[in-house]
């Protein structure tokens, strides 16, 4: 079987997919006596409940619930539970409940020959779901319409309510229910032998199927499939899909699909003509009938058996099992399968030569057969107007949207072009007000640009004055005591064993006028032209030193100890020169501040692509107050301080030192405690390209 909305091949007449999702989430794919007993023990213990109130719609959702259960079970069951939900839906006005109690009945309706009545609930099942605005149930309710009317042979009004249910479905993007409707059209038109078309449509299902996950619905789509592929007589494909769906229905005891997938692979080895493989199909697909209360498709299989005794000669048999579903075909009025019984009792009558009793079938074979056909005429001119007519009304409401979006259109366009003349006379009151804004602006910015000059100005005449004091003082003084002191000897007013006693001050004096000239001129290039930066891959060890060799004699003379713990080979990429001014003037300045008989440490250690230089001493160092303007872009003057050794400096040094490091993609600090000394950190990148 199949539930109220997917239809098998053989069916006319609605399913039982619908059940306990729709309520309480129940997983479709469980044991159905499972499931049941599941929900009847759910009902029990809410009834015991001491605030048990029957208008609950927890209550009201149960006995709809426990109702579809009964659908292929126990058709006075379904009709005891759906009604009580029915009316207890009235009383507490849960149109919700109401709507799928009357789905309920309509299935017990229709079971019972009573089709006006079963598409009348169904018809107000759909208006009031329409009414509360429920999609979902303007679904639910339209899918078991369109199925019943299948049933009654209007195959016109079916595509009907097949389409709004599509309709909806893709609008809402519910692919679950798209998947059960398209399904339902695909055997519509398999009943009207457009093969092609229906097995497109079964072929979309499976990709939908795919989508949501879940192998029950594959697999019901697979064997309706293999139905298709039955009677295209295309056994191969056939035997795959039926197969892969038996795996499915065996594992999770879905016995109605199951009895179904049975009896299309017993169809398929009847078609190719091997009766006794069909008939060991069919018996167990009855087998699984005696459990299931669903007399249309035992209609057909019944017939079915009795095709295959027939083709075994086993004509009392074969007589059974068509008298047994002509009975029920009689009693629902399938006249699709009380034309099959009457063909089939015909052919045996005449096999056993009862003439007279053969042709009283023939004739209600032909009279069925006419009135078929002329219904199956009927229904393909009904079905092409009705995809006409659907096609019209989706043409008409498309006319309809484009003009509401025309009339939308000349409503916006005036309003903008309103808010465009608004905008405009807004546009020409400000313009001026913005002018003056925009002057002020300018002003002020111009101002501020002025002011700043006149600090670049300071800052550059104390620079100036500092340099024409450097020049004045710092050198002038030294190389005037030295030309003092040739003149002296020159004259013979010293002997050259007095000169030479001077020789160390006057080497001092003559290191000192060399390294400030240096930094003069490195300095002087910065600042003037700036200093172009060429760099290349050199060893920062070996550079340390030459330079702790170049200011030993520096350091010797506060007996300073200088220590190298640079890591051996520790090439760098930078402008070796200007690094090489870097390390002179930081071990300068650590030489200059550091006590007598102390100790420096020049190390490195490497940081990611940078090698990290620091040059420490245990010096004077700094307060919190100095070292803040260390290296200040704000410290604009340059200040001299004093060794402790009373060692003079330029004040250039840390400043060259700054532009030096940056220029080459690095980063110069400091970290100092006052009397305990600094250590001054700069990094060097590793390789090219490396920077901060």
């Amino acid at each position: 079987m199949v539930a109220y909305f997917i239809i098998p091949n053989y069916i006319k007449r609605p399913l039982c997919l619908l059940i306990v999702f729709l309520f309480l989430n129940v997983n479709c794919t469980y044991a159905q006596n499972n499931k049941l007993d599941s929900l009847s023990t759910v009902l029990f213990q809410l009834q015991r409940n001491d605030n048990f109130d029957a208008s609950n719609h927890e209550h009201i959702n149960l006995l709809n619930a426990i109702g579809h259960e009964y659908y292929f079970k126990n058709i006075d069951s379904l009709y005891f539970y759906t009604k009580k939900a029915q009316e207890l839906s009235r009383k507490s006005n849960y149109a919700e409940g109401t709507i799928m109690a009357l789905i309920g009945l309509s299935h017990y309706e229709a079971y019972n020959g009573e089709n006006d009545k079963a598409i009348q609930s169904l018809e107000k099942a759909y208006n009031l779901a329409k009414k509360i605005e429920n999609q979902k149930l303007k679904i639910r309710a339209l899918n078991p319409l369109g199925i019943l009317h299948y049933d009654i042979g209007n195959h016109a009004e079916a595509l009907k309510a097949y389409l709004k249910a599509i309709e909806i479905a893709t609008d809402t993007n519910d692919l679950l229910n798209l998947s059960f409707i398209q399904e339902n059209v695909a055997h519509l038109y398999l009943s009207q032998k457009d093969y092609q078309q229906s097995l497109s449509l079964y072929k979309k299902v499976q990709d939908i199927n795919h989508q949501l996950g879940n192998d029950v619905y594959t697999a019901q789509s697979s064997s309706n499939i293999a139905d298709l592929y039955v009677k295209l007589k295309d056994f191969e494909n056939a035997k795959v899909y039926i197969d892969s769906s038996i795996v499915i229905f065996e594992e999770k005891e879905i016995d109605d699909w199951l009895a179904y997938s049975y009896m299309v692979k017993g169809d398929m080895y009847l078609r190719q003509n091997r009766p006794k493989l069909a008939l060991y199909w069919y018996d167990k697909a009855l087998t699984l009938h005696e459990g299931l209360n669903d007399d249309r498709s035992k209609a057909q299989l019944l017939n079915s058996l009795s095709e295959a005794y027939f083709k075994l000669f086993n004509y009392v048999q074969a007589e059974e099992n068509a008298i047994a579903s002509l009975e029920i075909g009689t009693r629902l009025s399938l006249l699709d399968d009380s034309k099959k019984s009457n063909q089939l009792l015909y052919e045996i009558n005449k096999k056993n030569n009862k003439a007279d009793i053969a042709l009283k079938y023939h004739e209600v074979f032909k009279l069925l057969s006419d009135s078929i056909s002329r219904k199956e005429n009927l229904n393909s001119l009904g079905i092409l107007k009705t995809k006409l007519e659907f096609e019209k009304q989706q043409k008409d409401a498309q006319l309809a949207n484009e003009k509401v979006k025309a009339r939308q259109n000349i409503y916006f366009y005036m309003a903008l072009i309103a808010l465009a003349i608004l905008a405009l006379i807004i546009f020409l009151l400000r313009k001026q007000s913005k002018a003056r804004k925009i002057f002020n602006k300018e002003l002020r910015l111009k101002t501020k640009a002025l002011e700043k000059r006149e600090e670049e100005l300071s800052g550059i005449n104390a620079t100036k004055d500092k340099l024409f004091s450097i020049i004045g003082h710092d050198l002038r003084g030294p190389i005037n005591a030295l030309a003092s002191v040739l003149n002296m000897l020159k004259d013979d007013e010293i002997s050259q064993e007095e000169f030479l006693e001077f020789t160390p001050k006057v080497k001092n004096d003559v290191d000192a006028i060399s390294f400030t000239l240096n930094n003069l001129l490195s300095w002087g290039r910065t600042q003037m032209t700036g200093s172009k930066t060429e760099a290349s891959s050199f060893d920062i060890h070996e550079l340390v030193t030459e330079n702790i060799k170049l200011l030993q004699e520096t350091a010797k003379n506060k007996n300073i100890s200088i220590t190298n713990t640079t890591p051996m080979k520790a090439f760098v990429w930078a402008d070796i020169n200007q690094i090489d001014v870097v390390i002179r003037n930081l071990l300068s300045n650590a030489i200059k501040f550091s006590h007598p008989k102390s100790t420096i440490t020049v190390n490195a250690t490497k940081e990611g692509d940078f090698l990290k230089v620091a040059i420490k001493d245990k010096g004077v160092g700094m307060s919190p107050e100095i070292l803040d303007q260390v290296f200040s872009s704000k410290n604009a003057t340059l200040v001299t301080t004093y060794g402790t050794s009373n060692e003079k400096g330029t004040g250039l040094g840390l400043s060259l030192c700054k532009e030096m490091v940056n220029n080459n993609g690095g980063e110069i600090f400091v970290t100092s405690k006052l009397n305990e000394g600094s250590i001054f950190y700069f990094t060097v990148p590793l390789r090219e390209n490396n920077t901060k």
